[in-house]
């Protein structure tokens, strides 16, 4: 395989949300996530179809293991990183294949709890996996910082109005003390005007 421009192994790759990292049909090194999440998606006849998605720890892009051209387009559900994985032995290119087989029965099995169920458990699912670290804590994520209404009910499979409404159950906003009203209206107690 041949890169237009080179990677350095070992350095991560900032991806923002919505963001390419990878294209279906193309070629490179298999990638680690280290932080966020990637949706990964094939081209379907109505537009992208979601597969799986990635989370911090996983792999993506394990057919390059393979000398074969990425299966799947990944694009950045929420403010993401990866780092291209070193595969330079048998022994590299062995381990690196039975992790992206362990994470697939992984993957199916989240794609199921966020597919199927009633919508709050698929919401909470998602963010739970929207917050995952590497390390395996679970930090909460800043609502400005979640994907948009429309993505997360592609993930979970409903609509953006039903995602709206649970998404202000799950994470109540704070409610901000409304300042005194200085302006031109009176508060205080009713008066009549003599005619």
């Amino acid at each position: 395989m041949k890169f237009l421009n080179p990677i350095p192994v070992g350095e991560p790759i900032e991806v923002k949300r919505g963001q390419c990292l990878l294209t279906a049909g193309g070629v490179g090194p298999v990638w680690r996530v280290t932080q966020g999440v990637f949706k990964l998606e094939r081209q379907g006849q109505d537009g992208p179809i979601l597969v799986q998605l990635a989370q911090a720890g996983d792999l993506i892009g394990v057919e390059a293991l393979c000398a074969e051209p990425y299966a799947f387009t990944s694009v950045a559900l929420v403010n993401a990183q990866a780092v291209p994985h070193p595969v330079s032995q048998d022994l590299d290119r062995y381990t690196t294949m039975t992790q992206g087989f362990m994470q697939q029965q992984r993957q199916t099995c989240d794609m199921h709890r966020l597919r199927t169920g009633p919508i709050a458990q698929r919401l909470a699912y998602l963010l739970t996996m929207l917050g995952k670290q590497a390390d395996g804590r679970v930090l909460p994520l800043p609502r400005k910082e979640l994907p948009t209404l429309k993505e997360m009910a592609r993930v979970v499979d409903s609509t953006f109005e039903t995602v709206c409404r649970e998404l202000n159950t799950l994470l109540p906003e704070r409610k901000q003390a409304r300042p005194a009203s200085t302006g031109l209206w009176a508060v205080g107690p009713a008066f009549a005007m003599a005619v």
